[in-house]
């Protein structure tokens, strides 16, 4: 009697350890979520000192937004463009009252082709269009203002 009463134990034993494995498996949403991670005050400050305003990050664009200005036609491609920017989330500055923009000299323009489609005769045509890239980053004094400016597009 002894034994069966150990190996009842063993087998639930088994049992429970399978249930308590295959548990997270069955909710996959959970696994999604992980424990936050801890940085310390150095680590943050290293990151901050290595990520310095200087290189115009990608940034993706609407580009049905961008053209808004133009009522009579609808942007069909490329949905998005991909341009070199300089933002307050470009790169870090050594004080609160900078923020990373463009340098002007820097500035150039890319011409890219799109299809638009014309909303009064539905016909498709492809377009040139001028738009703003940035070439290289500084600090400047803070202005909210800029980084709500849109990229500048202009038709050909």
């Amino acid at each position: 009697m002894g034994r069966r009463l150990t190996r009842g134990l063993f087998l639930m034993l088994i049992l429970t350890i399978n249930q308590m494995m295959l548990a997270p498996a069955s909710h996959p949403s959970d696994q999604q979520h992980s424990a936050a991670r801890r940085i310390h005050l150095m680590t943050a400050l290293e990151a901050s000192r290595n990520f310095t305003c200087k290189t115009p990050q990608l940034r993706a664009y609407n580009l049905r937004d961008l053209m808004q200005h133009l009522p009579s036609e609808s942007v069909r491609q490329p949905v998005y463009i991909v341009l070199k920017r300089c933002d307050s989330h470009s790169g870090c500055c050594l004080s609160p009252d900078l923020s990373c923009a463009p340098v002007d000299s820097s500035i150039y323009y890319e011409e890219l082709e799109i299809e638009v489609r014309s909303l009064i005769t539905n016909s498709r045509r492809k377009v040139w269009i001028k738009v703003e890239q940035h070439g290289k980053c500084s600090c400047k004094l803070n202005t909210s203002q800029r980084d709500n400016e849109p990229p500048s597009i202009e038709i050909l």
